[in-house]
């Protein structure tokens, strides 16, 4: 999820097991100014500048864990190859894709049944579209690339039954991740419902997680 509301559920079980909660909007975003969204590429550099506020308030003790939920996820997953401060400890990610264009082509095919001399085309033009808006192709965008940097924790979690992102995309995040890594996929929920369909087991996780890389 990109606006901080939509991620109250989760602000609330991580305050109940212990921890502070930021919840920023990402930009074109609830509260948040601009007017395009950036699938994640754009925003992972939003975040880092987020991250650093956060350390700059808190203090250089703090110890930083970046989660994000769907298109949140995906960019939780592209902040993970940024050179970062050494007060981020771990990640979590929640049905992000693999890639924006990897994504965009599955939507086309699967939720508008595009035949493929159509969608071909028209991902073409979209990514033109993206690169005057936000600066960059679709192609671009990768998270999976990105894992292949990151050095830390990473928690990933997905659901069995996703319409929306495919499941086979949390697995071949997973196999880019060269850091200690842990896969839990909730095996009846649809797109982003893991959390309020299997709740206990949802805390259970992340408490299972934090308790090996958080103090």
């Amino acid at each position: 999820m990109s606006d901080g509301d939509s991620m109250a559920g989760f602000a609330k079980m991580f305050y109940d097991l212990g921890y502070n909660v930021l919840l920023p909007d990402a930009r074109a975003h609830g509260r948040s100014s601009g007017e395009y969204i950036g699938y994640g590429w754009v925003e992972k550099d939003d975040i880092l500048r987020w991250i650093k506020k956060a350390i700059g308030y808190t203090g250089d003790e703090t110890q930083i864990v970046v989660m994000g939920q769907s298109m949140g996820g995906a960019t939780a997953m592209m902040v993970s190859g940024l050179k970062l401060p050494e007060q981020v400890k771990a990640f979590i990610e929640d049905c992000g894709y693999s890639s924006v264009k990897e994504e965009v082509e599955y939507q086309a095919g699967n939720l508008f049944d595009l035949p493929k001399v159509i969608r071909k085309p028209l991902i073409k033009t979209m990514s033109g579209i993206n690169r005057i808006e936000n600066g960059f192709f679709l192609k671009r965008a990768s998270s999976d690339k990105q894992l292949r940097k990151n050095t830390r924790p990473f928690l990933f979690i997905h659901v069995g039954k996703d319409q929306f992102v495919p499941t086979e995309m949390v697995h071949q995040n997973y196999a880019a991740t060269n850091a200690p890594k842990f896969l839990w996929i909730a095996p009846l929920a649809g797109h982003a419902m893991s959390y309020p369909m299997y709740k206990n087991k949802y805390r259970q996780v992340i408490k299972d997680f934090f308790k090996k890389y958080i103090r």
